[in-house]
């Protein structure tokens, strides 16, 4: 038989063990669970944080460099601008042809086409037609110079001949003197004459949602005769 303080003892083990696994799982367990919730709500607060974090420094990036962006987007402009500005092509060219400021040939004709869209990202363009004369050195110039300017100028073709007048007076033919054509495309964002935004289609009720009809409104009565 077993003595009865080993019995004892086992029984006192047995209940300090079901005493700690009760008291592990209503007490150490549930907050176990709660530091591991709070933990996760930490990583997820310290995340959000450097998040904002990455943000500001990419904030401050942009307002650094925002005279950067501001000149960039001045040459965009530059290159194809809002408004089809003719004028200001014109003044250009001529710079660029006229002797002093440009290649140094003298200003023949300038021909201008019409606004035409079609382009890509609502870009439209218009073709021009220039004409100038000298020597064929000074024709390459001006092609160097229009090819170089702040506008976006695509040139189409390019027609040279000798000459022996320029501006009603006559040279040599020995002296080399030819006669340019040039025909070029520009661009713009603005729109064609006439041109209007597409308008918006209607929707249209499906087959399976037929238009609700109205509904019938009660026949009115007789009115009632006076009693006699």
């Amino acid at each position: 038989m077993i003595k009865r303080p080993i019995v004892a003892i086992l029984i006192a083990v047995f209940l300090s063990i079901v005493v700690g696994a009760l008291g592990y799982f209503l007490l150490v367990g549930p907050k176990k669970g709660e530091l591991d919730t709070k933990q996760k709500e930490i990583e997820s607060t310290e995340n959000k944080i450097q998040s904002e974090k990455n943000t500001y420094k990419e904030l401050v990036d942009i307002k650094n460099r925002s005279a950067e962006y501001e000149a960039k987007l001045a040459a965009l402009e530059a290159k194809i601008p809002k408004e089809a500005e003719l004028p200001s092509l014109i003044r250009n060219l001529q710079a660029a042809a006229d002797v002093g400021t440009g290649a140094g040939l003298p200003w023949l004709s300038f021909s201008p086409g019409t606004v035409a869209g079609g382009g890509e990202g609502g870009v439209s363009s218009y073709t021009f037609s220039m004409g100038a004369a000298g020597f064929y050195d000074e024709v390459v110039d001006l092609i160097y110079r229009m090819e170089s300017m702040q506008r976006a100028i695509s040139i189409q073709s390019i027609a040279i001949s000798p000459t022996s007048s320029i501006l009603s007076m006559s040279y040599s033919p020995n002296l080399g003197l030819v006669q340019v054509t040039i025909d070029a495309e520009v661009y713009t964002f603005a729109q064609p004459e006439g041109a209007t935004a597409p308008a918006e289609a209607t929707p249209k009720p499906s087959d399976e949602e037929e238009p609700e009809e109205p509904p019938e409104e009660p026949p009115e009565e007789p009115p009632e005769e006076p009693p006699t």
